[in-house]
């Protein structure tokens, strides 16, 4: 929250357009709680001496009204409005010197660093808000004051338009269908308002979503028009030579969430295949009229959603194939059984992320952050029954978010936020002695506005500093004095860097509301280096909750060929009970042309930390608790509905730091078991059972 004064220089709270990144679930104790422990109802209000007051303080004490606008209230993605701010007293004369704060309620807009500007992020409403907080004292009682000025923001104006015809030559009969992408100086508009055309409909027919049909033979031009941006193409029909199609398999017998690739041959009269033909794939329930549980792609791959019956139609104008797939349930939920739970001391509060690891003893260690105690805790785990906590290391930065060991398990590395002198960075230890971890040194060259979260490659450090919202490369191979060796960032203003992870030379960068962002930093691919980054390829996605739309890419992990992506989204109209979210699942087969596959969404809950091992997803769900999901063979579709979760375990404590609730923050599997940290419980290790053998009567 940025501070400053009210017509001076009102930059307080410009907070971004997207929710502020949260500290977790905020405790929401049950109002009788709160009663009781403040006895508000009875306390009386605290009237402030004049002597006590502040130059601000008797500056707000003046103030009867605010004033804030936006000029102008319209604009489109990209684009600046400027705003007033003013106050005034009982008589109309503007008062100076007051402070408040000044905020972004929605994610369509951002106030920018000055404070005076606000830019457009995403279409749709902001509401620029000021507050102002007037204490308490002799001329009155304690008030708050409280304006808002509106802003719609529109989509960037189409600036181009790329036609994809699927063929130059088209067969009589058949439906194909056209692509285009509007383009903004934004970038894509999937949202832009296209039409199409034809020349002439009685050689080609084609749809509002580009579903072409081919009439007579003959040559047609088709156009795609967007705001007055218009582009175009010739295509040709020529006699269709297709007589049969065979398909191939005819049936097939699978479990719900595996996947099965169907493939059609068009032959001509001779018999022989016909290359290109525009096979038409569908899917339906055999006897059912409800919602289809399934799906089959352009290419033929199909997959149910839940257990069924299901007719596969494959077609080309008046030839159809059908082929039958008979989906059956997967096994059953595994048990999950409780091995222990470590609580940290009650002044530690909250607890933020853990590593667990073998120490350089032989022994097994874990070691957990702290929201507001600027305190890592080290734990010995030989014994997963009986967590231990042998020491702790103790910052000046109040938050540490995360926690990272080297390969050797000989330093790690814990993250620094909110600290005291506004120094913030990150924290080496030696950990030679795991049960005793010290300290080496704290780096803050360049980091001193807070870091998020760090990845140890070698004598390398990936660092997200919340000040840049870049990732700082830190050479670490003298761990007492740290170096600065690169950095690298996505050309956006507005970026909001959440995480990092590095594997086999490649980075995957947790960009929010800029999704994705692969790079090579020695995988060869695009000449990259460790310290000297190349851009390899973005996916950037929207998840829609209720009426808004959210990015929000919080947290990102390579397995096999797929990237997890979980999106963290708290204060959508939906986040009654806390936070929500999904895990993406995106293809990198291809690492330069990623591509979304399948999700998985628990219900009225939100994604934070994942880990994937042994076709296992790990994922700690916040308020819906540990889940462990399927990951095995080819992933497509809905894998909730699937079935693919194979076991969970609410981490709750009734004495907890927000008791009896669940608050799932980072898990990790270890030896045989599951270690979470829970954000109001401190630390849990579970088990995840063998599957139960079915009685044979």
């Amino acid at each position: 929250m940025r501070k400053a004064t009210l017509l001076l220089a009102v930059l307080v709270a410009a907070c971004s357009g997207r929710q502020a990144e949260p500290a977790g679930p905020a405790p929401t104790p049950r109002p009788e709680t709160v009663a009781e422990a403040t006895g508000a109802d009875n306390l009386p209000e605290v009237i402030l001496p004049d002597s006590q007051l502040t130059d601000e303080d008797r500056a707000a004490i003046r103030i009867e009204r605010l004033e804030i606008g936006v000029d102008p209230a319209v604009i489109r993605e990209g684009e600046t409005a400027v705003l007033s701010l003013g106050a005034y007293d009982e008589a109309g004369e503007r008062v100076e010197g007051a402070s408040g704060q000044l905020f972004v309620v929605g994610q369509a807009a951002e106030i920018t660093d000055t404070g005076d500007t606000v830019v457009g992020r995403s279409p749709g409403e902001a509401r620029i808000t000021v507050l102002v907080e007037v204490p308490a004292s002799a001329s009155g009682p304690a008030r708050t004051l409280r304006e808002e000025a509106l802003l719609e923001v529109l989509p960037a104006r189409v600036t181009s338009l790329e036609l994809v015809l699927p063929a130059a030559s088209l067969y009589a009969g058949a439906r194909y269908l056209a692509s285009s992408t509007a383009r903004s100086d934004t970038g894509v508009r999937s949202d832009a308002d296209v039409r199409w055309s034809s020349s002439d409909e009685s050689v080609v027919r084609i749809g509002a979503g580009g579903t072409m049909v081919a009439g007579s033979p003959g040559t047609a031009r088709i156009e795609v028009t967007s705001e007055g941006i218009t582009t175009g193409a010739d295509v040709s029909v020529v006699a269709n030579p297709i007589r049969q199609l065979r398909l191939d398999p005819l049936e097939a017998s699978l479990r719900a969430g595996d996947v099965v690739h169907f493939s059609a041959r068009a032959l001509d009269a001779g018999g022989m295949e016909v290359p290109d033909a525009p096979i038409e794939w569908s899917v339906a329930p055999v006897g059912g009229t409800g919602q289809v549980a399934a799906t089959i792609d352009g290419h033929g791959a199909f997959v149910a959603d839940e257990p069924g019956l299901f007719r596969i139609t494959a077609t080309i104008a008046s030839l159809s194939e059908v082929a039958e797939v008979a989906a059956t349930p997967r096994p059953a939920r595994r048990d999950m059984t409780l091995k222990a739970h470590g609580t940290v001391p009650s002044e530690a509060g909250a607890t933020t992320d853990l590593w667990v690891f073998e120490g350089t003893d032989g022994r097994d260690y874990a070691y957990t952050g702290t929201m507001d105690a600027a305190t890592m805790y080290a734990w010995d785990v030989t014994d997963p029954t009986n967590p231990v906590i042998t020491d702790s290391v103790k910052v000046d930065g109040r938050r540490q978010n995360d926690v990272k060991i080297n390969a050797d398990a000989t330093l790690a590395i814990i993250t620094s936020e909110g600290a005291s002198n506004r120094r913030n960075g990150f924290t080496i230890l030696d950990i030679s002695d795991a049960a005793h971890p010290t300290i080496i040194t704290h780096f803050t060259d360049g980091l001193t506005g807070g870091v998020h979260n760090v990845w140890i490659e070698g004598n390398i450090v990936y660092a997200v500093h919340n000040g840049t919202n870049a990732v700082h490369i830190v050479d670490i191979s003298d761990p007492a004095n740290p170096l600065n060796v690169g950095r690298w960032q996505v050309d956006n203003p507005a970026r909001s860097l959440h995480d990092i992870m590095v594997l086999d030379g490649l980075a995957y960068l947790s960009y929010w509301d800029d999704g994705l962002v692969v790079l090579d930093v020695g995988a060869g691919i695009k000449d990259g280096t460790p310290i000297e980054p190349q851009f390899v390829s973005q996916y950037k996605y929207r998840t829609q909750h209720g009426a808004e739309s959210y990015g929000n890419t919080h947290h990102a992990i390579r397995y096999k060929n797929y990237v997890f992506l979980g999106d963290e989204i708290f204060g959508c109209s939906e986040c009654v009970n806390g936070p929500r979210g999904h895990v993406h699942v995106v293809d990198v087969t291809d690492i330069e042309n990623p591509s979304e596959v399948a999700t998985y969404w628990v219900p009225e809950a939100g994604v934070h930390n994942l880990w994937a091992e042994n076709d296992k997803l790990y994922v700690a769900y916040y308020q819906g608790g540990l889940r462990v999901v399927d990951i095995s063979g080819e992933l497509r579709g809905d894998l909730y509905r699937q079935g693919r979760e194979i076991g969970w375990y609410m981490t709750e404590d009734a004495e907890g730091h927000n008791p009896n609730n669940t608050d799932a923050w980072g898990p990790q599997p270890y030896k045989g078991n599951i270690f979470v940290s829970d954000f109001s419980s401190g630390l849990w290790v579970v088990k995840l059972e063998e599957p139960r053998r079915e009685l044979i009567p």
